[in-house]
């Protein structure tokens, strides 16, 4: 007996035939690029997590590299910027850190959340490190009391790479609104899964949505005007 890692077509024959009306309205539209669907997901899906920015990106993986690199650019952050990361996570979270030109440290993971460990986080610190990037895995927030006490006392910025955690919470905050960004995936496998590669960041930073928005399309602001560097990575 052959068991499928993921039946998707079954779960998309439960949400027939409003998923394919849905697309179909899209491409009638001809608004397949930032289009009003994107910009309404981005409202719904900040107020659900609570904060004031959603922006939609093309994968997990660029949702965390993008946020890397608004940081790089508003901190003036250097390659020789160092990020501590779980050692215990997918190598996605890695790569973004390298995508962006930054350094990954990594910390082992605490054996009863299989999470960061929060004591090792310390040991690690030096003058080159700028932030810390917390995996929520399976479904389990991070100890974010004692991060935020630590990036409180080394003034450390607190990614989240929340691909696992849509929803979760911890001391009435949900994924996402923890620190001072978050990367979602919403990769067809992820709980809250797209038809196919996708991603959002989440944040109440002014500063940093607007970089964001302009790094996912090519570096170009909202007059057109390219003001820097960036890459396609939008959400459709």
């Amino acid at each position: 007996m052959t068991i499928k890692f993921l039946e998707i077509d079954k779960i998309n024959k439960l949400y027939e035939p409003q998923l394919s009306n849905a697309v179909l309205d899209v491409i009638k539209s001809t608004k397949i690029i930032l289009g009003d669907n994107v910009e309404k997901f981005e409202k719904n899906f900040a107020e659900y997590c609570g904060v004031k920015h959603c922006i939609g990106v093309g994968s997990g993986l660029d949702a965390l590299t993008l946020t890397l690199e608004a940081f790089k650019k508003l901190y003036h952050w250097t390659d020789n910027t160092e990020i501590l990361v779980p050692a215990n996570t997918y190598f996605a979270t890695i790569l973004a850190i390298m995508h962006a030109g930054l350094r990954p440290v990594l910390i082992d993971a605490n054996y009863e959340t299989f999470n960061i460990d929060t004591e090792q986080i310390a040991c690690k610190i030096n003058k080159n490190t700028k932030g810390i990037l917390v995996v929520h895995l399976y479904g389990q927030i991070a100890d974010m009391t004692k991060i935020k006490e630590l990036s409180d006392k080394y003034n450390l910025k607190i990614i989240e790479d929340a691909a696992q955690a849509h929803g979760a919470e911890l001391n009435n905050k949900k994924a996402g609104n923890c620190g001072d960004a978050a990367a979602f995936s919403f990769y067809p496998t992820k709980n809250l899964g797209a038809i196919g590669e996708a991603g959002a960041i989440t944040t109440n930073n002014d500063d940093i949505a607007e970089i964001i928005k302009k790094l996912r399309n090519y570096g170009k602001n909202k007059d057109g005007i390219i003001e820097f560097a960036g890459k396609n990575s939008r959400l459709d």
